[in-house]
């Protein structure tokens, strides 16, 4: 199943206003009273971010899952218990790319066949991956061995460079 990487950045916002605020009257005052009104006042945080990868059918399946951990109106609340709305939600998903290796490919196609009924076609698949692994093995030994040719023809070069400059002395 594909996989996707998920970001979601966000802001939160709420009012807030004093509740329950009292002033004590001074001793000796007459006709004492307390009127005060404390209008709400909004705060809005900035930098909300929260990412992960997951396993999803496509990249709606994705979003689904994106939803579920934040969405524009959702409230949340505070250690302090103060509700907040998360607001301005913006998602970015993107499809992680696995490269394709001999590896992988073989993983994908052994799956494949092996849920079918023919086994010709899992016997053919193995043979073409055993193939594969044996020249893979015979291309590594053939490049190492050529790196060590390399080595020598350089190692001779030098000493003949070196002769050369001794013997023109």
């Amino acid at each position: 199943m594909p996989r996707f990487n998920v970001q979601i950045e966000f802001d939160l916002e709420t009012s807030i206003s004093p509740e329950g605020v009292r002033f004590d009257e001074p001793d000796g005052v007459e006709d004492y009273e307390d009127s005060s009104y404390f209008q709400d006042n909004p705060v809005e945080c900035y930098g909300g971010s929260i990412a992960f990868t997951v396993e999803a059918e496509d990249e709606d399946e994705a979003e689904e899952t994106a939803r579920q951990a934040v969405y524009d109106g959702m409230e949340v609340e505070d250690d302090s218990g103060i509700t907040w709305q998360a607001v301005n939600v913006r998602t970015e998903i993107e499809k992680v790319v696995i490269p394709m290796t001999l590896d992988r490919a073989r993983e994908i196609l052994t799956g494949l066949v092996s849920s079918g009924d023919d086994e010709e076609v899992r016997e053919a698949v193995e043979f073409v991956f055993d193939s594969f692994a044996s020249m893979e093995a015979r291309l590594s030994e053939a490049t190492s061995r050529i790196a060590g040719l390399v080595a020598r023809v350089e190692q001779a070069e030098a000493a003949t460079a070196v002769t050369e400059v001794t013997e023109g002395s």
